[in-house]
């Protein structure tokens, strides 16, 4: 079989111009022997830093896995087969579905399907309820595999253990954390409300090089997941968690932050106000709402006004669409930079 080999040193550079010139062969695995490295490809074509040999030996076969079509064929109609939840979330080793309601005497047919599909996950839950409450939680319906809704999600360097229907958390916003971890400038001091598990000042802590990051969260057992998650990272010398409400906790600190996230939706007139009082100046807001297009213009004029209230000179440097709550609400951030007076 066709193969290119180099130094192992050289491997990343020579998969990478495999990829992009789509030579490597679907079907095998790369095999590694004595320092050298071998990918078996389609074609024989020059390849920088690596040799095309024909190889004597075999390459090991790729384990395929049945598509979940394949997996329910037979066991659903053609009509059922189209309704199949595509839109998948995975939160660690579970994974969530949205199952139609048409699909509810095959749901834990569907989720079997998926688990056996899916060798990293243990567990597959539906959404029972969707995100409500003070906290908004969110209820979940075990389907299949372990009895068990407490996960450690891996994302941007990070680990964060929580319980589903105990603290709010969305995998999907994980581009966005990263995001922000990235707008952070070396030694600012950053306040996260409503910090939940404590996702947003990990990925922050991780992917930054802030000084110190706050994190305020009012549901107790989300705080305890996230003191958890700030010793579970190594990160207790650079992330301070605080359990309450901020509207109690927030005037009683005795200092005011670079640059202040506040990822609960439909916040601003609640609590921006407040923000605006601990930010420094040309320090910069990240305020999250659900909205569809039609209301950017209107929540950024409602941003200004409260900023103009609070005797604070402001900017919308950005408005940032960072997720889709339906098919025409976006979850949306605005970056609000607080200008000098």
């Amino acid at each position: 079989m066709l193969a290119a080999y180099t130094e192992l040193k050289n491997a990343q550079k020579v998969k990478n111009f495999l990829v992009a010139k789509k030579l490597t062969h679907p079907d095998y695995l790369v095999v590694k022997e004595l320092g050298y490295i071998y990918f078996p490809i389609v074609k024989k074509m020059k390849v920088p830093k690596a040799k095309v040999v024909n190889t004597k030996f075999k390459f090991p076969k790729k384990e395929k896995h049945a598509t979940i079509d394949e997996l329910l064929k037979g066991k659903l109609t053609a009509k059922e087969m189209k309704l199949i939840p595509r839109s998948l979330e995975v939160v660690g080793k579970i994974m969530v579905l949205e199952v139609p309601d048409e699909l509810k005497k095959k749901e834990k047919l569907i989720a079997q399907a998926y688990l056996k599909q899916n060798h990293n996950i243990e567990t597959v839950v539906k959404k029972d309820k969707i995100h409500s409450g003070e906290f908004r939680l969110r209820k979940v319906k075990i389907l299949a595999g372990k009895r068990s809704k407490e996960t450690i999600h891996f994302e941007n360097g990070v680990k964060i253990k929580l319980d589903l229907e105990k603290t709010y958390f969305s995998a999907r916003s994980a581009n966005e954390r990263l995001r922000i971890a990235r707008l952070v400038k070396p030694k600012e001091e950053v306040l996260v409300m409503f910090s939940g598990a404590a996702p947003f000042p990990l990925v922050i802590a991780k992917n930054s090089s802030a000084k110190l990051i706050y994190g305020i969260e009012m549901n107790s057992l989300a705080h305890q997941y996230a003191l958890t998650n700030v010793s579970l990272n190594r990160l207790d010398s650079r992330v301070a968690i605080f359990n309450g409400d901020v509207r109690d906790l927030l005037p009683k600190v005795r200092k005011k932050f670079d640059r202040i996230s506040m990822p609960l939706p439909k916040t601003g007139d609640q609590f921006l106000g407040l923000a605006l009082k601990k930010i420094k100046d040309n320090g910069v807001v990240h305020l999250y709402d659900f909205l569809s297009e039609a209301e950017f213009a209107v929540v950024a004029k409602n941003i200004r006004e409260i900023c103009k209230k609070n005797k604070k000179r402001c900017r919308i440097l950005r408005k940032v669409k960072c997720g889709q709550f339906s098919p025409s609400v976006y979850r949306v951030c605005f970056d609000i930079k607080i200008l000098r007076k």
